[in-house]
Parts: C-alpha cells; sequence; structure tokens
C-alpha cells in the first residue's frame, strides 16, 4: 500500500502548488488594481488640483490687473482702457471655460459657482462704469460695488485654493494607504509561499519510498 500513500502524499503536493498559483494570480490582479487606483490618483492629482491651482493663480491675477486699472482713474481718458477690459474678460471666461472641464468635490461645486457669480457681477458694474455718464455720486457708488465684487471674488478663490491643498492631502494619505496595504499583503503573502513551500518539500520526502529493511540486507550481500 506504499504505492498508494506515496500518490496520496503527491495528490497533497500538487494540491498546495495549485493554491501557490492561486495566491499568484489573486496578488497581480490585486496589484493591478493598485496600480490602476495609484495612476488615477496622480491624473487626478494633476489635472484636478495642480491645474486648477494654476486656473485659481491665473484668476487671481486678471482681477487684480482690473483694479489696477479701474484704482488708476486717468485711465478714464486712454482710448485702450475698454481694450485692456475686454482682453481680461476674454482670459476670465477662458479660464473658467477650462475649469468646468475638471471634477468638482461638492463644496467646491457650490464655491465655484458663487465665484462664477462674483465674476458676472463685477464684469456688469465694469461695463456699467465704463459707459458711466452720470455725477460723482454714482461713480462712487459703481466703484463702491466693484470693490465688493472684487473681494467677494477674491474670497471664493482662496477658498477654492484651500480646498485644492485639502482634497490633494487627501489624495496623497489615500495613495500612502494603498501602498502601505499592497506591502502588507507582499510580505503576507512571501510568509504564506514560503510555509506552503516547506509543507511541500515535506510531502515529496514522505512520498519517497521506503526499502523494508530484509531487502537492503539482501542488497548488501
Amino acid at each position: 500500500m506504499k504505492w498508494a500513500y506515496s500518490i496520496q502524499q503527491k495528490i497533497k503536493a500538487a494540491s498546495l502548488l495549485a493554491v501557490v498559483c492561486v495566491i499568484v494570480l489573486l496578488k497581480s490582479f490585486y496589484d493591478q488594481y493598485n496600480v490602476d487606483k495609484l495612476g488615477d490618483s496622480f491624473s487626478s492629482v494633476y489635472e484636478d488640483r495642480l491645474l486648477v491651482e494654476s486656473y485659481i493663480y491665473k484668476l487671481s491675477e486678471h482681477l487684480y490687473q482690473k483694479k489696477m486699472i479701474v484704482d488708476d482713474l486717468t485711465a478714464l481718458n486712454n482710448t485702450n482702457f475698454v481694450m485692456a477690459f475686454q482682453s481680461h474678460h476674454a482670459a476670465i471666461d477662458s479660464i473658467i471655460s477650462d475649469y468646468e472641464k475638471t471634477r468638482f468635490t461638492a463644496s467646491e461645486t457650490i464655491c465655484f459657482n458663487d465665484l462664477k457669480e462674483d465674476l458676472a457681477k463685477l464684469k456688469a458694474i465694469e461695463m456699467e462704469y465704463i459707459n458711466q455718464t452720470g455725477g460723482s455720486t454714482q461713480f462712487s457708488s459703481l466703484l463702491e460695488s466693484m470693490d465688493r465684487a472684487f473681494i467677494s471674488a477674491s474670497a471664493n478663490l482662496h477658498l477654492l485654493s484651500d480646498i485644492q491643498v485639502s482634497e490633494g492631502k487627501i489624495m496623497n494619505d489615500n495613495s500612502k494607504k494603498i501602498v502601505a496595504g499592497s506591502s502588507l499583503l507582499t510580505n503576507l503573502e512571501l510568509a504564506i509561499l514560503i510555509f506552503i513551500g516547506l509543507m511541500i518539500q515535506v510531502l515529496i520526502m514522505a512520498s519517497k519510498p521506503i526499502l523494508p529493511r530484509t531487502q537492503e540486507r539482501h542488497m548488501m550481500n
């Protein structure tokens, strides 16, 4: 019956080898899943956070440039006054269009919509300011309205910038968790494979036929 015992041991060894193959295959799928998640995370950091931060910076710069034009009262007599405003408006519209193509969080959506309202209000006041024909009272009122719209728009830009930093940190933390989890599973997989390898060695050694002592003595003679 030793041959039956040997076959049983080999079947056990083969089963353990099958388990090894399954573990390696599952770990391979899991690693690919993590690689895809990390790729999406890095892509989102660039497309939805770093680019957005550059959009926020550019919007702030255009708002500041427009405010400088308004603060320079002598610009009212400058024929390039209207063209300068229109140039900034076109640039802002283009940046807003690019910004809208990015991925938004719930809080970012609210803040971004508030920003668009501020920009639209500021643009309307600026156009009225350019075409104003009233006296000093209307002139002062328009300047005050522009200042309020500018302050509100700037505040929303700061909030949007804070959101980018916060979301970037969350993505970074998630990426670290993915890497840590994958590293832990890799170590666990290695330990299991070593254990199974040792078990296979034991089964292989146990399956080897052992010659009876009488047969060994006969062969010695």
